[in-house]
C-alpha cells in the first residue's frame, strides 16, 4: 500500500474493497470524531453519507477499541468487503484515517470507494514529530496556521513549534504589557535585497495572535493530534520587546523594533531583578494559552557585549561566584526553567545556549554543527534531545542548496550511542521567515519537504519515496497550494538531485 509516510507493516491481499452510498459505519463511542472525520472525507470526496449503525455486522467500516495497540498506533484491515480500523487511542485512530484517506484516494472526486484488500500495522518511530514556523520575521495568522496544522497532520506530523518573539516582532497578546501589542508587534521597514542590493524598506509590517486567536488554534490543532508548543525567544532576539519596555536591556536605548535581520547585540538584562519579574508574567500567561508539556525559550546566538559592561549583570555575576557570561546565561535559562517547572512545563533551547552546567531537565534543540557533538554527548548523562540539523531541514534554504534528499537522508541517531537513543525525543524542521513574505511563498519552501520530514520522523523506510509522494499533490492542490513543482514526476521516472537556482515560484 503507497502510504505516506511509509507504515511499520504492509501488505496487499486477494481481494477488494468497494463501497458506494449504502454503506454504514460502526464507531466505539471514542472514536466516534475520528469516524465522522472519515465520513466527511468520503461525501466530499464521493458526494454520499456513510450512514452511522449501533449494529456492529451491519457495518462495512468499523472502528475498534485495542488497549494493547501503541498509543499512536493503528492496525486496518480491509478483507471480505469490511474495513476495520483498530487503536488503542483517539490517536491512533485519527492516524488510521489519515491513511485510509491515501487508500481510498479521498482527495479526489470519485463515484465509489475502491481499493485492494490489505492489511496496515503502524505506529511511529518517533514520539516528537515537529515542525517550527517563524511568524516573528514575517507574521502569518490564523487560517494560514490551521492551513499549515492540516498538511502536518495528514502526513503525522505532531508538534507545531511557533516562533512568536523576535528582534523584529513580538507576536502574542499579553494582558499584562499592552504595549507588546501596540508596540512590539510592529516594525515599520524591513531589510530587503533587489537588484543586487541590500536595504532597509519603509514598508511596515505587523500582526499578533490575540488570546482568541491561540485558543482557537490550539483546539483545531488538538483535534488533529497535533501540539503547538510556544518560543518566547530569550535572553537575545528579543529587541522588539525591549522597543515596548525599553528597561529590560542593560542600556535603556532601543527606541524601535529591529528591521534589520542581523543580530542585534542588545538583550535582556540579565543582573535586573525587573527582567526576571517580567519574563516570569509574560510566561504565566503563555502558560495558561498553550497547554503544551513544553515552553521553548529560544537561547540560540546571544551577543553577551552588554553584559561586560552592565554594572547590574557584574555585580549579579559577583554575587553568584560567576567567572563567565556563559553562566549567567546558563543561571537565567535556570530561573526560567525553574518558574515554568512548578507550572508543569519542560523547557527546550537550542543547542547552543546548553552548557555543562544546565540543568539536565531542559531538552536540547541539536541544529547547529559548532555543538552539536556535545549535544549528543549529553544523551549518555541524561539529557533529551531534538534533533534539527539547519543543513538538512532549514527550509528556508534554496531547494539547490537544501534539495530533497539532503531530508531524507537526515540520520537522527548519528553519534549516539544504542543506549541512548531513548534520549532523542525525535525530529523537527524549520522555515525562518526573514525573505518569506507570503503565504504562496512559506507553502513552497516547505512543500514537499513536510513530507520528506514527516518520512524520516514516522518511518525508516523511504525507498519508493518520489511514487508515494505523488498521492500528495492533489491535497496540496484541493487546498490550493503552492509547491515546488519541480519534485512533481510521473511515476517511476527518475527524480533530478536539485533544483536550479533561478527556479521562481
Amino acid at each position: 500500500m503507497k502510504i505516506l509516510p511509509f507504515p511499520q507493516k504492509s501488505e496487499n491481499v486477494s481481494g477488494s474493497f468497494t463501497i458506494d452510498g449504502h454503506a454504514k459505519i460502526f464507531c466505539d463511542s471514542d472514536f466516534t470524531a475520528q469516524a465522522e472525520m472519515l465520513a466527511d472525507l468520503v461525501y466530499d470526496s464521493c458526494g454520499f453519507f456513510l450512514q452511522f449503525t449501533d449494529i456492529i455486522s451491519e457495518a462495512q467500516i468499523i472502528f475498534s477499541t485495542d488497549a494493547a495497540l501503541p498509543a499512536e498506533g493503528y492496525v486496518i484491515m480491509i478483507s471480505r468487503g469490511v474495513a476495520t480500523v483498530t487503536a488503542s487511542g483517539k490517536a491512533g485512530a485519527f492516524y488510521a484515517v489519515q491513511s485510509l484517506r491515501q487508500i481510498f484516494k479521498l482527495d479526489t472526486k470519485q463515484s465509489e470507494i475502491s481499493c485492494a484488500d490489505g492489511y496496515v500495522e503502524d505506529s511511529p518511530r518517533f514520539a516528537y514529530r515537529g515542525f517550527m514556523v517563524d511568524i516573528a520575521r514575517h507574521y502569518f495568522g490564523l487560517d494560514i496556521l490551521k492551513t499549515l496544522v492540516d498538511v502536518m497532520s495528514q502526513v503525522k506530523l505532531n508538534v507545531l513549534h511557533l516562533h512568536l518573539t523576535d528582534d523584529q516582532g513580538f507576536r502574542l497578546q499579553i494582558d499584562k504589557y499592552p504595549l507588546l501589542t501596540e508596540i512590539a508587534s510592529k516594525r515599520f521597514g524591513s531589510e530587503v535585497s533587489r537588484n543586487g542590493e541590500t536595504f532597509v524598506d519603509d514598508v511596515p509590517h505587523s500582526g499578533y495572535l490575540s488570546k482568541d486567536e491561540v485558543k482557537d488554534l490550539v483546539a483545531y490543532a488538538a483535534a488533529r493530534n497535533v501540539e503547538i508548543v510556544p518560543e518566547i525567544d530569550l535572553p537575545g532576539h528579543f529587541v522588539a520587546a525591549i522597543a515596548a519596555y525599553p528597561e529590560l536591556s542593560c542600556t535603556g536605548s532601543v527606541s524601535e523594533v529591529r528591521k534589520k535581520w542581523s543580530t542585534s547585540k542588545e538583550i535582556l538584562c540579565a543582573g535586573n531583578d525587573k527582567v526576571y519579574e517580567f519574563v516570569n508574567n509574560v510566561l504565566d500567561e503563555v502558560c495558561e494559552l498553550f497547554p503544551s508539556r513544553y515552553v521553548h525559550l529560544g537561547g540560540e546566538e546571544v551577543a553577551k557585549d552588554r553584559w561586560c559592561n552592565c554594572k547590574l549583570c557584574r555585580e549579579r555575576m559577583a554575587e553568584l561566584h560567576m567567572d563567565s557570561l556563559e553562566e549567567l546565561q546558563t543561571h537565567m535559562i535556570e530561573m526560567f526553567r525553574i518558574h515554568l517547572e512548578q507550572k508543569g512545563k519542560i523547557v527546550i533551547i537550542r543547542n547552543d545556549g546548553v552548557t555543562k552546567s544546565t540543568d539536565k531537565a531542559v531538552v536540547s534543540q541539536v541544529w547547529t554543527p559548532t555543538k552539536h557533538y556535545r549535544a549528543v554527548r549529553d544523551t549518555r548523562f541524561g539529557r533529551q534531545i531534538i534533533v534539527s540539523p539547519r543543513r538538512k531541514v532549514n527550509f528556508n534554504r534554496a531547494y539547490n542548496i537544501l534539495p530533497l534528499e539532503y531530508t531524507l537522508k537526515l540520520k537522527p541517531f548519528k553519534g549516539v550511542r544504542k543506549a541512548d537513543r531513548a534520549n532523542v525525543l525525535g525530529i523537527e524542521g524549520a522555515i525562518w521567515t526573514q525573505h518569506v513574505e507570503d503565504p504562496d511563498q512559506l507553502f513552497f519552501q516547505i512543500l514537499p519537504r513536510l513530507d520528506a520530514l514527516a518520512e524520516c520522523a514516522w518511518s525508516k523506510r523511504k525507498k519508493d519515496f518520489y511514487i508515494r509522494l505523488q498521492k500528495r499533490l492533489v491535497c496540496y492542490e484541493r487546498l490550493g497550494l503552492n509547491y515546488n513543482r519541480k519534485y512533481v514526476r510521473k511515476k517511476g521516472e527518475k527524480h533530478a538531485d536539485s533544483v536550479q537556482q533561478g527556479d521562481t515560484l
